[in-house]
């Protein structure tokens, strides 16, 4: 089995370990909870370098509260950039767990806030690039008695913060669009347009830029932001993105551009679409020719009446003209 394999198979464990831990919460106990703050850490280093930082630990709840802290690498599988985390580093050149110090058990006061300074330690021979962990907080049941500054409920939630350190150094940053669509005929706006951005760089990146749509003349008619997020090494990630126009009446461009990494990477695509309401134009096409067929119809009558009239008044004057011969 590779290394990646046995990667994927213990990410996974993870995620069903998790599952099955929060499924077995009592709601009484799901009642309490706490707060990662913030949410995410970007940081920047040298090889050999030691760099801190500091997260914080609320507790939302009115009991004081004894917090288990755990550091874990994480991986991201999916198209949403889900943060899976890994208790191995086997295989994973993206680990950061084991540079990282940091308390293993935290009190916090009821609706207090602890501060929790993190330590990273950098080996000299640190690979440039991204580096990926994170950092759980939850209320920890195996404390004895005396450990805890007072008795808690213990619940199975875990929050915590992503930590991203970029180590400095000759960093490749490559990606490429896999996928730039949207339905090539819409009768009703708005138009969704959905795309995929492959990572091939040693480090996270967050494309942004614009959708630029042009019309059947060819002028720019609209510009559309577009924020993919954080994309993770040798990950696929899926954005979308809306044009809230509701009518058009021809064929469309839409031009995309996104901006990635410090090296000045630009992705583009362009697609074509049609926008016309198709069926409105049909329902307006029936009307005028229903319409059309009825001032036919009423005008063919009123002819064939007239036509009555006139062979009516035709024949009353040929009597008329016998019975004055007659005379």
């Amino acid at each position: 089995m590779s290394p990646a394999q046995s990667l994927k198979k213990l990410s996974l464990l993870a995620v069903l370990i998790g599952i099955v831990s929060l499924a077995s919460v009592s709601p009484a106990l799901a009642q309490n909870t706490m707060s990662a703050i913030p949410t995410r850490v970007d940081l920047i280093a040298d090889p050999g370098q030691t760099v801190t930082a500091e997260v914080k630990i609320r507790n939302d709840s009115s009991i004081s509260q004894t917090f288990s802290i755990n550091i874990d690498d994480f991986i991201v599988y999916d198209s949403i950039g889900t943060p899976i985390p890994v208790q191995s580093s086997l295989g994973n050149r993206w680990s950061l767990k084991s540079w990282i110090t940091a308390p293993k058990i935290i009190p916090v006061d009821p609706n207090g806030i602890q501060v929790i300074k993190l330590t990273f330690k950098v080996p000299l021979t640190a690979l440039p690039g991204g580096h990926y962990a994170m950092i759980t907080y939850q209320p920890n049941p195996d404390l004895k008695k005396g450990e805890q500054r007072q008795t808690a409920n213990l619940i199975g939630q875990r929050v915590g913060t992503l930590l991203y350190l970029t180590i400095s150094g000759p960093i490749n940053q490559n990606a490429s669009m896999t996928k730039f669509t949207t339905e090539r005929f819409v009768e009703r706006g708005p138009v969704v347009f959905s795309g995929s951005v492959l990572n091939l760089s040693d480090v996270h990146v967050a494309p942004t830029g614009t959708i630029s749509i042009y019309g059947p003349l060819n002028n720019k008619v609209a510009e559309i932001p577009v924020e993919v997020g954080n994309v993770f090494p040798e990950v696929t990630r899926d954005f979308t993105a809306e044009w809230d126009q509701r009518w058009g009446y021809g064929r469309y461009r839409a031009d995309l551009s996104l901006a990635y990494g410090t090296a000045g990477g630009i992705l583009t695509s362009t697609i074509f679409f049609w926008l016309f309401p198709i069926r409105l134009v049909i329902y307006i096409l029936v009307l005028i020719v229903s319409v059309l067929m009825v001032i036919i119809l009423l005008n063919k009558k009123g002819r064939k009446h007239q036509e009555e009239l006139e062979r009516e008044v035709t024949e009353l004057k040929r009597e008329l003209e016998e019975i004055e011969e007659k005379k």
